[in-house]
């Protein structure tokens, strides 16, 4: 079980005690359970500002760029997930619904086909019951978010950005006492907000896309397509089922000039670069949440690099300036 203190510190918004933690000497050990609390807080998080990427997004990006040098973290990209935290208001009623369904009674199975109906048919009430239900069923297991996963993945566009940094959060330590917290976090970005329905799979990959996305589409949504359709997920044919589609809908979309760079540090893919240009971006005179913006797009960018030719990286590198700027 992580340590509570820091987690604590975090949910007071004790910003003194936080920066105690991070500030004094800690080992690898103690790293990881401070990751995983930052997580677990961007996980409580009572709704994202309008037009922004969900919390949890920047956290686990900013872990991602931290795990480039486990052995030096960066304090300054762990403070910035301290501030970026307390920028945002805390849910504080999960547990008093899990307390509810228990007082009263689980009464008739829950089924995974009716909670997908309730989230289809925006019954948003019968739909947060159903989760609390199922997760209740599960013995409290993460087979609940991963039902909810493939759903949200109809909204390829909207959803599929923070379905995988949801994921991943998840699976870092995956502490059964935190699951709860994740599954109301996916619950509650899917209420009020309608689904298209399901759709049929289609014979297109993310390969089959790859150097026109990365000339011309979303990279942070790109990245993370690729990253779920190379997962190792129990629900994984459902998951490309519906990127496949995307998929399918995205082989012709606007073209615009963009010169591959072929000096650009991306393309050596020289690692502690990614640390010291994550510190870079965050003492830029810019908001908190361009800031965040950013370290999302530079770890959805190293992401796509990893298995690119060096012409591809050489592209990378031009679209990540240029939506850097």
């Amino acid at each position: 079980m992580a340590d509570l203190s820091f987690r604590s510190a975090l949910l007071t918004k004790d910003r003194e005690t936080c920066n105690k933690f991070i500030f004094n000497k800690f080992d690898l050990d103690l790293l990881v359970q401070f990751l995983n609390d930052l997580m677990y807080v961007s996980a409580s998080i009572k709704r994202p500002l309008v037009n922004h990427y969900h919390p949890i997004c920047i956290i686990n990006s900013i872990k991602n760029i931290i795990g480039h040098d486990r052995e030096n973290p960066s304090h300054i990209l762990l403070k910035f997930g301290i501030d970026y935290l307390f920028g945002h208001d805390y849910r504080e009623n999960d547990q008093q619904l899990l307390n509810k369904v228990i007082k009263d009674g689980l009464g008739l199975t829950a089924f995974v086909g009716d909670l997908e109906d309730a989230y289809q048919n925006g019954l948003w009430e019968d739909a947060q019951l159903l989760t609390t239900k199922l997760f209740l069923a599960s013995d409290r297991s993460r087979g609940t978010i991963d039902s909810l996963a493939e759903l949200a993945l109809q909204d390829t566009k909207r959803n599929t950005v923070f379905v995988y940094h949801l994921l991943r959060a998840v699976q870092f330590q995956e502490i059964k006492e935190d699951i709860w917290a994740y599954t109301q976090c996916l619950s509650r970005w899917l209420v009020s907000k309608d689904l298209p329905n399901p759709n049929t799979a289609k014979n297109q990959s993310p390969t089959d896309i790859f150097d026109a996305i990365i000339q011309h589409g979303d990279l942070i949504l790109f990245a993370a397509v690729s990253r779920i359709w190379d997962g190792d997920y129990v629900h994984s044919r459902g998951y490309q089922r519906e990127l496949s589609h995307w998929c399918s809908d995205n082989q012709k979309i606007p073209k615009s000039n963009i010169l591959a760079d072929h000096n650009h540090w991306l393309v050596d893919m020289d690692k502690q670069n990614f640390i010291s240009i994550a510190e870079s971006i965050i003492q830029e005179p810019e908001t908190i949440l361009g800031k965040g913006y950013k370290l999302l797009l530079l770890e959805s960018v190293i992401a796509l690099s990893r298995n690119a030719t060096d012409e591809q990286r050489a592209i990378l590198g031009a679209r990540l300036d240029q939506r850097m700027s």
